[in-house]
């Protein structure tokens, strides 16, 4: 099953979720807002903010490769098939990410 996964959509915490799909998308949402080096047992987890402090087109590259590696780490049931980013209106210097992701 193909699905679209939007960095901005809310994240609603439910533990031991029953649905494995939302679980799933519920992990991909924590990874996406997660600041990496925030979790005291597992500081690898997370992006990097300072990856939007570089050039946009740069921060871009850098940020769907961060995606690409946490997911390949930290959720491992979904396959990413593509990043793209949406501007912030709101915050022309943040990017928000949208995935593609296929899972089983």
């Amino acid at each position: 099953m193909k699905m679209t996964i939007k960095g901005s959509d809310p994240l609603d915490l439910v533990l031991f979720e029953d649905d494995e799909v939302q679980d799933i998308v519920q992990n991909i949402l924590c990874i996406l807002n997660t600041t990496k080096g925030s979790c005291p047992n597992l500081r690898d987890y997370g992006l990097d903010p300072d990856i939007l402090h570089k050039p946009m087109p740069i921060a871009k590259s850098a940020y769907a490769v961060a995606i690409s590696e946490q997911m390949r780490q930290y959720e491992t049931r979904a396959t990413l098939l593509r990043v793209t980013f949406e501007d912030d209106s709101q915050n022309p210097s943040s990017l928000i990410p949208i995935l593609e992701v296929s899972i089983p």
